[in-house]
């Protein structure tokens, strides 16, 4: 009788398991619902031919995202976003970290110009406005910013291209306040005002002199969220000796395209630009 092989005490290891072939699947519900979100409306065969699907495949797909309330048919016979999706959308987009979103913009824009930038964000029930993040230049001659202080909308480019994007009544409203600018305490011309207003609206950028800070000019630009709403404002102080020979042009163009930076990341668009 043969002896029974005494075991080797060696565990066995099974091999790993072949990765998910839900993978690709994956990756294509979410250029689905990237599109369904960009481009409510479209149809079956556009978005097939946007994520390289066959028409049936997106069905199947679209029909597993209407069952989980992504995805939703549009009156013209397209598809969009389901109520499940804007749930989460106004869940996220109630805690926008703005300040950490703007801080490449913000060193990316000081770095280049060598100047002050900053962050400005509406407080829209308050009709006022805030300093939220600055970026500092390498230069010694830098601004004392205070973070987080209540504003007047009226004075400054960094202020006004917010109020520029308000309804009427809020214009008004922040008018008939008749606070004075912060440097000078000039009292406010409404007729400046609103001139300034429509030029902002038609540039897609403000430049003020001396309105928040003595020889300073300010230039901003807004962002908007995904409703189209603004947000808040991307902008320069720079020493009026300096703006005097400074690229103008550029300053404002890296100055625009930051903010329209901005507002793709909010799901928005840059208006009036």
């Amino acid at each position: 009788m043969k002896a029974k092989r005494k075991g080797t005490g060696k565990r066995t290891i099974a091999p790993s398991p072949p990765p998910e072939r839900e993978t690709g699947t994956v990756r294509r519900v979410l250029m689905l619902l990237s599109n369904l979100a960009d481009r409510p409306g479209d149809s079956a065969q556009s978005l097939a031919a946007r994520v390289n699907l066959p028409r049936s495949s997106v069905h199947r797909l679209l029909a597993m995202l209407r069952a989980g309330g992504f995805a939703d048919n549009e009156p013209g016979g397209g598809f969009g976003p389901g109520s499940e999706l804007f749930r989460i959308a106004g869940r996220l987009g109630a805690r926008m970290p703005y300040r950490k979103l703007a801080e490449p913009y913000l060193q990316a824009l000081s770095a280049q110009f060598r100047e002050t930038s900053i962050l400005a964000l509406l407080a829209r029930e308050q009709l006022k406005m805030f300093y939220a993040a600055k970026g500092s230049p390498s230069d010694p001659m830098r601004y004392n910013i205070e973070l987080g202080a209540p504003e007047p909308l009226v004075w400054g480019a960094t202020a006004r291209v917010l109020l520029a994007h308000l309804g009427e009544q809020e214009i008004a409203a922040a008018i008939e306040r008749r606070e004075p600018s912060p440097a000078l305490r000039l009292q406010l011309r409404p007729a400046e005002l609103r001139k300034s207003l429509a030029q902002i609206r038609r540039d897609g950028y403000g430049i003020t002199h001396a309105h928040r800070t003595l020889n300073t000019v300010g230039i901003a630009a807004p962002f908007f969220d995904g409703e189209g709403k603004v947000i808040g404002s991307l902008g320069f102080l720079i020493p009026e000796f300096r703006w005097a020979s400074s690229p103008k042009d550029d300053v404002v163009r890296a100055l625009v395209e930051a903010a329209a930076g901005m507002s793709r990341q909010l799901g928005g668009t840059i208006q009036g630009a």
